[in-house]
């Protein structure tokens, strides 16, 4: 037989050989399209759904003029949740988790099949589960949608990694694990436990306290710093390690680290300014207001100022107390005390309306000023009036006479003031009263609107008195009348001692049996209202405007700007 012959012979058997291996290595390719047809027909008919990422909620958080956490609501769920940007979320948070759970989170495609692989293998070689290999991307489906720990319930999570993978960007699926993941009790997100173990904002952690944060997360109750110290230790070191192997800490920065205490104690959540804080949220519900973020115009320094002030008020025969600083320009409360303590009074008595007495004098008074029934340097007549069924008086009991306007309003005559009102009419005065923002209300007023007889809160009265010094008044006031009275009020000081005269624009108010003690004024920037009576309404001898509020509101307008 010849070579030729042999050749022919062989070739058909090599040729099946050659077709056979061609087909062993294109099986391999042919499953992986197989199952890469398949995932996208599955993720086509069941897509990842994205609307579960938000089923969490997130606590609304009510906050200072400057930023600073007053208070923070829990969820539907009762969780505290903060959700973290990205960008807040710090140099050393992201470092650690990465170092700790995910070294390759910012190149895999959700999944890190090499890992899988060497974790099966060492799991068969133990005979148990010693090691995992699930991604952040896997961990935060699992967060998401919880199943039980099966084969199946992998295969699955591995899916849905894949699948959102594809739907967001990395920063953002970093945003909702830094946001969701559990951290032990009624804790979700790194802020929240940030703010409970360290009582500082994410971005601010250290390397030490970002590492202790994460070494929590497999097992967060169980390895609570209050709980296992000494195994969160441990735990925290090892992420250290893991930190410097990754070139994000140098080996001294990882030992120093190392060497501390865990620095940590479980901290209450902010709550402060609980008066202003309640009210905030109430007008939020009001309002239908869902954000998650509540601001308010409190300033913290401020109102913290302002209650070591109030605290060192004592009376035994009046329980209730009001003190409000508003913002002369904005009409929002700058400090707000609704009582001495919130933890025995919730009521917020700056939202309660009791009689104004004097304290609308000063709006009458420009508004005759205003007509010219009045002048600043003329003399008006306290003297005795007699109606059909009213005889009014003042609170001291006695006539003094002919005086001049400024101490006639200085020393809240009510005889002046009613003259006063005659002549302007009560129905103007109401209007303006309507237009200063004051609950006049339907009803009949009378001549007795001169002395404080219409019922308002201190928040209603410190918003009029914002208006009435603010450049846009009410038409029936002239910006001369306003000013005029403005200087009257400012030629004495309720307390020499801590004010000086000239600082503050104020007038007092004591209602009829002595019910209500009121000091309400204005500095360049703010309006005060101080508010002193019984919360049952009785009167007490010490309900004086001049000599029971007075004082409280110098000490308070004489640590304003």
């Amino acid at each position: 037989m010849t070579t030729s012959q042999e050749t022919a012979k062989i070739d058909p058997r090599r040729a099946r050989r050659r077709r056979r291996l061609r087909l062993v290595l294109l099986l391999p390719f042919l499953g992986l399209l197989a199952l890469f047809l398949l995932e996208q027909v599955v993720s086509f008919l069941c897509p990842y759904p994205l609307s579960a990422l938000d089923r969490f909620g997130q606590s609304q958080k009510i906050v200072s003029a400057d930023g600073q956490l007053l208070r923070l609501l829990p969820t539907a769920k009762g969780e505290r949740l903060i959700r973290l940007r990205y960008e807040d979320c710090g140099p050393w948070l992201e470092k650690a988790l990465i170092a700790g759970e995910d070294r390759k989170f910012w190149t895999h495609s959700g999944v890190d099949f090499p890992a899988i692989f060497r974790a099966a293998v060492l799991n068969l070689r133990r005979g148990r589960v010693v090691s995992g290999a699930s991604t952040l991307t896997m961990q935060l489906v699992r967060i998401v949608e919880p199943r039980p720990r099966t084969f199946w319930s992998k295969l699955v999570e591995v899916f849905r990694a894949r699948q959102i993978e594809r739907c967001l960007d990395k920063k953002t699926l970093m945003e909702h694990y830094l946001s969701l993941v559990p951290i032990g009790g009624n804790l979700r997100g790194f802020e929240a436990a940030s703010w409970t173990w360290f009582g500082k904002r994410a971005k601010d952690l250290t390397p030490r306290e970002a590492a202790t944060l994460v070494a929590m997360l497999p097992a967060p109750s169980r390895r609570a710093p209050d709980n296992a110290p000494a195994e969160l230790i441990r735990a925290r070191n090892e992420i250290l390690d893991r930190m410097q192997r990754c070139g994000y800490l140098r080996p001294d920065e990882a030992s120093a680290a190392q060497r501390k205490a865990l620095g940590t104690r479980r901290r209450l959540f902010a709550f402060l300014a609980p008066h202003a804080s309640d009210w905030r949220l109430a007008r939020a519900r009001r309002a239908f207001e869902s954000g998650p973020l509540l601001e308010t115009g409190i300033r913290i320094d401020l109102q913290r100022r302002i209650e070591k002030i109030v605290r060192s008020y004592r009376s035994t025969t009046v329980d209730g107390l009001a003190v409000l600083v508003l913002d002369l320009a904005t009409a929002e409360p700058v400090a707000m005390l609704g009582s001495r303590d919130w933890r025995q009074t919730q009521l917020n008595t700056c939202l309660c309306r009791r009689s104004a007495a004097s304290t609308l004098k000063p709006f009458l008074y420009a508004l005759a000023l205003s007509q010219g029934v009045a002048r600043r340097d003329g003399l008006l007549l306290d003297a005795p009036l007699e109606f059909a069924d009213y005889e009014p008086g003042n609170q001291s009991e006695d006539y003094v006479g002919l005086l001049q306007s400024g101490e006639a309003l200085r020393s809240s005559r009510n005889l002046p003031a009613i003259r006063l009102l005659q002549s302007v009419g009560v129905t103007a005065f109401r209007d303006l009263l309507y237009r200063l923002g004051l609950p006049v209300g339907d009803r009949d007023l009378h001549l007795d609107l001169a002395l404080g007889s219409l019922s308002v809160s201190p928040l209603e009265l410190g918003r009029a008195w914002c208006r009435f010094g603010s450049a846009e008044l009410p038409e029936a006031l002239e910006l001369g009348a306003r000013d005029r009275v403005l200087a009257m009020l400012r030629e004495l000081s309720p307390d020499p001692a801590v004010l000086p005269a000239g600082r503050v624009a104020w007038k007092t108010g004591t209602s009829t049996n002595r019910r209500d003690a009121w000091t309400v004024g204005m500095t360049r920037e703010h309006v005060v209202v101080v508010w002193l009576g019984n919360l049952q309404g009785r009167g007490s001898p010490e309900l004086v405007g001049m000599l029971a509020a007075a004082p409280l509101f110098a000490r308070i307008a004489a640590i304003l700007p």
